[in-house]
């Protein structure tokens, strides 16, 4: 998050940008709401305060890479023991990358390696 006084780091989903993004694809609020797993209200109020929170962000810039719409309609929920999230989080944070992003890059990399094998 910043502050009036502080820059956004660069790569900072705004809500220009955001709005942008979901004029060009036909993409309602309630639409980002759901595959974000926040009410419609919350992107809502977003938009209202000008300021999308940091712990969205890294979501938000999936979302909005090149994949979408298909990443969209292929959101999961994963159980996991605590401990197990705990060291993904700690992975994550040391890399400098959501939860999120540090899942699907291990996932794509042990699909890169499972291809190889066969």
């Amino acid at each position: 998050m910043f502050t009036s006084n502080s820059k956004p780091e660069p790569d900072y989903v705004d809500t220009k940008k955001l709005g942008q993004w979901l004029n060009e694809h036909s993409i309602s609020r309630a639409e980002i709401a759901k595959a974000l797993g926040v009410q419609t209200t919350v992107v809502h109020n977003w938009f209202a305060r000008q300021r999308i929170p940091k712990n969205v962000q890294g979501s938000l810039r999936h979302l909005m890479s090149k994949d979408y719409p298909s990443e969209l309609e292929s959101q999961i929920a994963v159980r996991m023991k605590n401990s197990t999230l705990n060291e993904v989080v700690k992975r994550a944070v040391k890399e400098g990358l959501s939860v999120e992003e540090w899942i699907l890059r291990a996932v794509e990399e042990r699909l890169g390696r499972s291809k190889s094998l066969q």
